[in-house]
């Protein structure tokens, strides 16, 4: 789909997914310094008809669909390789309408439950209008149903709110949605503007800004496992996970080894690739990266989980995130982080015999010859990789979904 140039500038400008600064960093990249090993891969077009594409999810039953989400509110299924004439749920109506920038008015991810084979259930993460007039939005968690008529429409009165959050400034707040292999929603929130809103809360364990989250929605409106690392602590939430993120765009779980790996967008230096665990504390905003980013600073550092790698500017812009590889399409990446950055380029990242992550780019031998930004990663019921994003040509700006294939 084609948007109207100024609608894309607008869009680039606003977009709340890419909120990260533009400076520099003259930190030595040792890790893309030695790539003549690297993986060619190529991109397949899937569909050009989805506008602001944001996130796909493959359902976890036998119908062999992929379902796209828009930034506008939409939920698109793909079979059989095409896109379905109607959406599969429309939610504009409940988006934040007073104001209309892509960063206020959003639909940011989905989840399907489990079960969703037998239940039905599924999960959306919105900005919906704020009880108080003052304030931008609402970040809403809310489950909803597929019709019991059609198995490609959802009902959209099924709607029931699990979890709701009052917006800040929305260039950072709100990432991602998706269940471990425990069965519990994990729900990454990012942390504020520090440029409008000077608190930043990520190192507050009484916010769930700069968060992960981790909840039961099969409880009413949702649980609290009882192994959440803060459950019973003074003055903590006790949904909360992980913290000490700036914005946990997109984390995957590992099918097979169960970990659960995320990319956190910078601010200012530096890209960071986590593998999140229970309790852990990831440093932002008094470290960004490897970096210090509050300087001076008199916390005690050495608490924080290191990220297992990071790269600077001159390397991305903004990290999208991705998932390990378990596909057929391209053996070399067996067993590999695949991920994606907002400038258009794909990495890999794999431990080597030290046990370092070390971090390649992969060849694309078919870029588009305009620029590609990315603004979300996905991976059908195979682990087959896909990203999604806008390309900025002449006519205007195309909204694309790419298949990655062998080169």
């Amino acid at each position: 789909m084609r948007l109207p140039h100024v609608l894309f500038v607008l869009a680039l400008l606003c977009i709340s997914l890419f909120s990260c600064n533009s400076g520099d960093s003259s930190k030595q990249n040792l890790n893309d310094s030695a790539a003549t090993d690297t993986v060619a891969v190529k991109f397949e077009l899937l569909t050009s008809e989805i506008s602001k594409p944001v996130d796909m999810k493959a359902a976890p039953d036998t119908t062999h669909r992929l379902f796209i989400g828009d930034l506008g509110g939409k939920i698109w299924i793909v079979k059989n390789g095409k896109v379905l004439p109607k959406p599969f749920i429309d939610i504009s109506s409940r988006l934040e309408q007073k104001d209309t920038t892509p960063s206020v008015k959003a639909m940011l991810s989905i989840a399907f439950h489990p079960q969703f084979a037998t239940n039905g259930k599924f999960y959306i993460y919105y900005h919906a209008p704020a009880k108080d007039t003052a304030e931008p939005c609402n970040l809403m968690i809310a489950e909803f149903k597929v019709s019991s008529d059609n198995p490609d429409m959802a009902d959209l009165s099924s709607e029931r709110k699990v979890l709701e959050i009052d917006g800040h400034e929305l260039s950072h707040d709100a990432c991602n949605l998706a269940f471990g292999p425990d069965g519990y929603l994990y729900i990454s929130v990012g942390d504020n503007d520090e440029s409008k809103v000077p608190v930043r809360h990520a190192q507050h364990l009484d916010s769930y800004m700069g968060k992960l989250l981790r909840i039961d929605v099969n409880q009413t409106p949702y649980g609290i496992p009882a192994d959440n690392p803060f459950v019973g602590v003074k003055d903590a939430k006790p949904e909360i996970w992980a913290y000490g993120f700036r914005r946990l765009w997109r984390f995957s779980f590992d099918p097979e080894s169960q970990l659960l790996l995320g990319g956190d967008v910078g601010d200012k230096k530096d890209e960071e690739l986590d593998i999140i665990e229970k309790g852990g504390n990831y440093g932002w905003p008094i470290k960004e990266g490897d970096s210090l980013h509050d300087k001076p600073t008199t916390e005690d550092t050495s608490k924080f989980k290191l990220p297992v790698n990071t790269y600077p500017r001159t390397v991305g812009i903004c990290i999208v995130g991705g998932n390990i590889y378990h596909g057929k399409n391209i053996p070399q990446l067996t067993g590999q982080y695949v991920f994606a950055d907002f400038s258009g380029g794909l990495f890999c990242a794999a431990k080597n015999a030290d046990g370092q992550w070390i971090r390649k780019p992969l060849k694309i031998v078919n870029p588009p010859a305009d620029p590609f930004i990315i603004f979300s990663y996905g991976h059908d019921e195979n682990n087959e990789m896909y990203v999604m994003g806008i390309i900025n040509e002449k006519a205007g700006a195309k909204s694309v979904v790419y298949k990655i294939t062998s080169g």
